[in-house]
C-alpha cells in the first residue's frame, strides 16, 4: 500500500488542482453490445445497451451534465465551471445498478458455478477537474475524486458451500491525468492520449469470502495504478488503432481486480478487450496489455470496413490463483458498416490462442456492436 500511496502523491503534486475530463460535447448516443463464446463454450451470456446524454451549459449556464442509462444501471455527473476560471470545474456524481460487481470465475474455460455470486453497486462522488493550458493546445486534464461506494451481494441459485462477501462500503481517493484524448464511438478515426490513474481504497467491516472454512485473503485496504498510451490515426485510406495498457495492484481480490477478455470494445472500465476469450474471463492483480486494430475500407461505395485485431496480455491473477504470470494471445477479424437508420454496426470474430476450452487450446468468441448518434 505504501508504494501505491507514494505514486498517488506524485500524481497529486503533478496536478495540484485536480482533473480527468469534463465532456462538453453534445452527445445523444444509443448503443448496444454483446460478446459470446461458440464451440465448447461455458460462457455466461453478456450483453448491455445504454443511452448516453451529454450537454454543455445544461441545465444551467456554466454547468455540464452527463447521464448514461442502461435500464438496470444509471450514472450521472454534473460539473460546474467556476466563474472567472473556466479551466476549473467542481462536480458531483452518482451511479447505481444491478450485477455490476457480480463474480463469475472461470478455471480452464469452465465456469465455477458454485463460487459465482451476484453483486450490485451504488456510489456517490465529489471531484475537482482542472484543464492545464499549454502552448501546444493539447488537452491536459487532471481529476481528483473522493468516492463512497456501497456493494451488495446475493447468492445465485448455483452458489454452494461458498460464503459470499458481507455488504460493505468503500471509501476511495483517486487522481487521474489525461493528456490528449480519443473521440469515443465506432466510427472515430483519430486521436491520441496518455492516461495515468492511481487510487487508494478502504473497505468497512469484515468482507472475507470464499469456500466455507477456507476463505480467500480478506483485503480491507488496497490500491491500484493504471496506465495507458493509445492512438487512433488515419494511414492513407486505412485507420490504425493501438493501445499499450498496464495495471499494478496491491492487496487486490476478485472484486477489486481488473477484468480482461471478450470482443466488447470501448468499455475498459468494465472489461479490457482480448479477442477470443470470454468477457471478463481473466481477473488481474497486475497486468500488461497490447491491442492493435487495422481498419480497411472494402468495396468502395458499399461502406463496408474490414477490421483486423491482434491482442496480447500478460496477467498475474489474485487469490485463490497461483501467484505467477501467464501470457494470453488473441487475434480476430470483423466487418463494420453504417446500416439502416444511420446505425453503425460491427460484427467481429476472435480466436484466443491460449484459451482452454473442453481441455483443448483455442477459444472462439463472437461480438456484435450497434451504435446510433442523434
Amino acid at each position: 500500500m505504501k508504494k501505491i500511496l507514494f505514486i498517488f502523491l506524485i500524481l497529486l503534486l503533478v496536478a495540484p488542482r485536480g482533473w480527468s475530463q469534463v465532456d462538453t460535447d453534445h452527445r445523444r448516443v444509443l448503443a448496444a453490445q454483446t460478446s459470446f463464446g461458440v464451440v465448447h463454450s461455458a460462457e455466461t451470456p453478456s450483453a448491455f445497451g445504454y443511452f448516453w446524454f451529454n450537454e454543455n451549459n445544461y441545465p444551467w449556464t456554466n454547468t455540464a451534465l452527463r447521464v448514461i442509462f442502461s435500464g438496470i444501471f444509471v450514472d450521472g455527473e454534473l460539473s460546474w465551471f467556476l466563474p472567472g476560471h473556466p479551466n476549473t470545474a467542481i462536480g458531483i456524481g452518482a451511479s447505481g445498478g444491478l450485477y455490476v460487481d457480480s463474480i463469475m470465475p472461470y478455471v480452464a474455460g469452465d465456469l465455477v458455478k458454485d463460487q459465482s455470486f451476484d453483486g450490485d453497486r451504488s456510489d456517490a462522488r465529489l471531484f475537482i477537474n482542472q484543464t492545464l493550458p499549454n502552448a501546444a493546445a493539447i488537452p491536459v486534464n487532471v481529476r481528483t475524486t473522493y468516492r463512497l461506494t456501497g456493494a451488495f451481494f446475493r447468492k445465485t441459485s448455483d452458489t454452494k458451500n461458498f460464503d459470499i462477501p458481507n455488504n460493505f462500503v468503500t471509501q476511495s481517493l483517486g487522481t487521474e491525468l489525461r493528456i490528449g484524448g480519443i473521440v469515443p464511438g465506432l466510427t472515430a478515426t483519430r486521436g491520441a492520449e496518455l492516461y495515468l490513474a492511481a487510487d487508494a481504497n478502504y473497505r468497512t467491516g469484515d468482507n472475507g469470502f470464499g469456500p466455507v472454512g477456507a476463505h480467500f485473503p480478506d483485503q480491507t485496504e488496497y490500491g491500484r495504478l493504471t496506465s495507458a498510451l493509445a492512438g487512433k490515426l488515419p494511414v492513407g485510406p486505412t485507420t490504425v488503432f493501438g493501445r499499450l495498457a498496464g495495471g499494478w495492484g496491491e492487496n487486490l481480490d476478485q472484486l477489486s481486480a481488473w477484468k480482461l477478455g471478450g470482443n466488447i470494445v470501448g468499455t475498459t472500465v468494465f472489461s479490457y478487450p482480448l479477442h477470443g476469450y470470454y468477457t471478463r474471463e481473466l481477473f488481474a492483480a497486475d497486468f500488461g496489455l497490447g491491442n492493435l486494430e487495422w481498419i480497411v475500407p472494402i468495396g468502395g461505395r458499399s461502406g463496408l470496413t474490414g477490421h483486423f485485431y491482434g491482442d496480447w496480455a500478460v496477467v498475474k491473477s489474485p487469490p485463490p490463483a497461483a501467484d505467477d504470470w501467464h501470457n494470453y494471445l488473441g487475434v480476430g477479424a470483423g466487418l463494420g458498416r453504417c446500416g439502416p437508420w444511420q446505425t453503425n454496426w460491427l460484427l467481429s470474430y476472435g480466436y484466443g490462442l491460449n484459451a482452454v476450452r473442453n481441455g483443448d487450446r483455442g477459444g472462439h468468441e463472437i461480438g456484435l456492436a450497434l451504435e446510433k448518434n442523434f
